[in-house]
């Protein structure tokens, strides 16, 4: 007996590594947990959160590496195909940091699954990963949580320059971001 979700699940891993649309984590319509409470499942829709370090900030905490952090979740809805006679649904992320020392920024793509009262979004090809938590209605916590690491750049390690991993350092394990407004947040396509 041939089982769809296990050829999904390969066709997934092979696409994501090869830069195409990933099918890894469909999300099932009623089954988005924390997902949906930080953003509802509707086809489109995003939402965004940010940080940018203040110097003041910086120079309390000289350990912390991290500058500025974007995180974007968006809810997509794929066409219906032989598996999914709906149509997919994931919820995808990115996530951009800037470091010191650095104008650039460093971002790594991936999908998003409920994991209790937060969310875990991780990156195909054993790209690490981060959790996440709402903290009140404007404001996610991101944070490593059982990740050493998030790959920041695609599966081969990215060839834009801004490949790399971004790893928990002593005052880099945890993020409390602002939620944006809907015209600071990047269109999906544009990120």
């Amino acid at each position: 007996m041939r089982r769809p979700w296990i050829v999904a699940a390969a066709v997934a891993t092979l696409s994501s590594c090869l830069g195409l649309v990933a099918l890894a984590q469909p999300v099932e319509i009623g089954k988005e947990g924390e997902l949906a409470n930080i953003l509802p499942p509707q086809p489109g829709t995003q939402i965004c959160y940010a940080r940018q370090y203040s110097a003041e900030h910086l120079q309390a905490h000289p350990k912390q590496t991290v500058t500025a952090v974007e995180f974007r979740l968006t809810y997509y809805s794929h066409e219906p195909d032989e598996y999914y006679k709906d149509g997919q649904r994931n919820y995808y992320f990115a996530l951009r940091a800037r470091q010191r020392g650095s104008d650039r920024w460093s971002e790594g793509l991936g999908e998003c699954v409920a994991n209790g009262d937060g969310i875990s979004c991780g990156i195909d090809c054993d790209g690490g990963g981060i959790l996440a938590k709402r903290r009140g209605a404007d404001k996610l916590l991101v944070y490593f949580g059982h990740w050493p690491y998030i790959r920041m750049g695609g599966c081969g390690g990215g060839d834009e320059g801004n490949a790399g991993e971004l790893t928990p350092g002593e005052d880099d394990k945890e993020f409390l971001l602002d939620k944006t407004s809907a015209a600071a947040c990047p269109v999906y396509e544009d990120w």
